[in-house]
């Protein structure tokens, strides 16, 4: 094995699978990047069992070859070199000679045949939608999902197809009991996802890095319990979580009898001056909401007091309400737009969070009790 690779795109290459392998795992191979030099490129793997990346990266091959090398040790090295090109060989016993300008590393390698090999995968159907769609999905839905919750069906995202109009969406559904989040987007082709089916928070984590680039477009091939996205020169794997996700549907506020529209810069200032003083999670912010202004208050016996008004549109007459306000700030960031409409039955019913002006992202925040 030996070929010559661009630094950056080695880089780029190594960085991709760093959120993937496992540091601390009772396997050691799997803390390690599978490095395949072939047919003009340098083929990157990286696995921790559940979910996985197969990367081709552009090289000039001189001997085809493979090997299998610590993958934090060599992005490491890569980073530090001094000279845009890079030369890898594999030398005797398995030892990966690194070489760029005068620095020069010899990394202890592992049989490639040892490396964990990648489950076959069959699709069973393939949707096609933009790369910048689903990233915004991903965004806007990422935060919510439980985190290690004993109520398994909430420690992943739920996808579905609805249809809206004439339009095919693909939705993404995540909560972690406290707060709701949705987003969908538009895509072509075809959406086989089972019910029980839930894809994990690291999947999430690890596809929103691959969804940095400017492709036009990606696919999404659902297969039997996994699950594949593929992009240009890349592809990630991953197991589906067997869970079942709640009714979701029924926490949504159908028919609301107060309705408040606000800038939702203001209100996001507003609540970013408020978390200052507010260091126990379970302590709420009050929001009175009057028909001009809602007034937003914390009183904290250590860190102090605060209160401070925001201009409001009310439909359904004054209320008090308490709510998280990390929870609220944070559907707040992830909805974009210039306005927001809060919308709740009673103070103590779930609060829909939405933009007025689209319909492919809303959040429902449970609000909390006052003392």
């Amino acid at each position: 094995m030996e070929l010559y690779i661009d630094r950056e795109e080695l880089g780029r290459g190594l960085a991709r699978v760093q959120s993937i392998i496992e540091r601390r795992s009772t396997q050691p191979m799997l803390a390690n990047v599978l490095l395949h030099a072939r047919d003009g490129s340098l083929r990157v793997t990286a696995t921790d069992s559940e979910v996985a990346y197969l990367g081709e990266l552009a090289a000039n091959v001189k001997a085809e070859g493979h090997v299998a090398v610590d993958a934090a040790q060599l992005f490491q090295v890569i980073r530090a070199l001094p000279e845009a090109t890079v030369r890898l060989k594999l030398g005797e016993a398995l030892r990966l000679e690194v070489e760029s300008g005068r620095a020069s590393f010899r990394l202890p390698g592992t049989a490639a045949e040892d490396f964990p090999v990648l489950p076959p995968f069959k699709a069973a159907a393939t949707a096609t939608l933009a790369e910048r769609d689903l990233r915004r999905l991903v965004d806007q839905v990422q935060f919510s999902v439980a985190t290690e919750d004993v109520r398994w069906g909430l420690n992943g995202a739920h996808l579905e197809e609805v249809q809206v109009g004439e339009e095919s969406r693909l939705r993404m559904v995540a909560t972690d009991g406290h707060r709701l989040a949705c987003a969908e987007a538009p895509f072509t082709g075809s959406c086989r996802f089972a019910s029980r089916m839930l894809v994990p928070r690291k999947a999430l984590s690890v596809m929103r890095r691959l969804l940095e680039g400017e492709a036009p477009e990606v696919q999404l091939d659902f297969g039997d319990g996994a699950l594949q996205l593929r992009r240009p020169s890349e592809s990630f794997w991953f197991r589906l979580l067997d869970g079942e996700f709640p009714d979701y549907k029924a926490v949504v506020p159908s028919d609301p009898r107060f309705i408040a529209t606000l800038r939702r810069h203001d209100l996001t200032s507003a609540l970013k001056r408020v978390m200052i003083v507010i260091t126990d999670r379970s302590r709420p912010a009050r929001f009175s909401f009057t028909e001009e202004e809602v007034e937003l208050r914390v009183q904290n016996v250590d860190k102090g007091d605060v209160r401070e008004t925001v201009p409001v549109e009310l439909d359904g007459g004054p209320f008090v309400v308490g709510f998280n306000a990390r929870y609220l700030s944070e559907a707040l960031s992830a909805l974009g737009g210039d306005r927001v409409v809060l919308s709740l039955a009673n103070p103590l019913a779930p609060c829909l969070v939405r933009d007025p002006d689209r319909d492919d992202a809303w959040f429902v925040v449970m609000p909390m009790r006052l003392d």
